[in-house]
């Protein structure tokens, strides 16, 4: 599948602690749960050799990526990784921005969406993404379609 656009929230791009996920104390995410969750998700990965589709920030070459917007607070733990990430899509020449917010809490928009902050981030990203409708495109391959099972040879059990 051919992306136009990314729109990745804090994301988790880095199994290397940074400046920002080093000894984080989050409520919401923190060091150890971001320790956790990639422990959880590589399992037995070599981390020397880790793929670049597991963890992001270890692409070596950004070019050709899509354009991309997120947003990310700054005392979040997942603060440092976004913005390299944006920095180097930006270094690579493609359209990338990042909005920082003042908070330390990760996914602060769902945690407390009443508040201003997270309803001006529920705003810029919707511009974003009205934005990327409109100007961004990545044709799709035509493909065959699956086989699939015939329906007459569909069997429903009887209750």
């Amino acid at each position: 599948m051919n992306v136009a656009f990314q729109m990745p929230l804090y994301p988790m791009l880095d199994d290397r602690d940074t400046e920002s996920s080093r000894d984080n104390h989050g409520r919401v995410w923190n060091t150890w749960k971001n320790h956790f969750a990639w422990r959880c998700y590589l399992l037995r990965q070599n981390r020397k050799n880790l793929s670049p589709c597991a963890a992001p920030a270890r692409l070596m070459s950004f070019e050709g990526l899509p354009p991309a917007y997120t947003f990310v607070g700054d005392g979040e733990p997942f603060y440092c990784e976004t913005l390299r990430y944006v920095e180097k899509l930006q270094d690579a020449g493609i359209p990338a921005r990042a909005d920082v917010y003042h908070t330390n809490m990760h996914a602060f928009d769902m945690m407390r969406p009443q508040e201003p902050m997270s309803r001006e981030a529920a705003k810029r990203f919707l511009e974003a993404f009205e934005y990327a409708k409109e100007h961004y495109f990545a044709a799709q391959q035509s493909s065959e379609p699956r086989s699939s099972v015939p329906r007459s040879s569909v069997q429903h059990s009887s209750e």
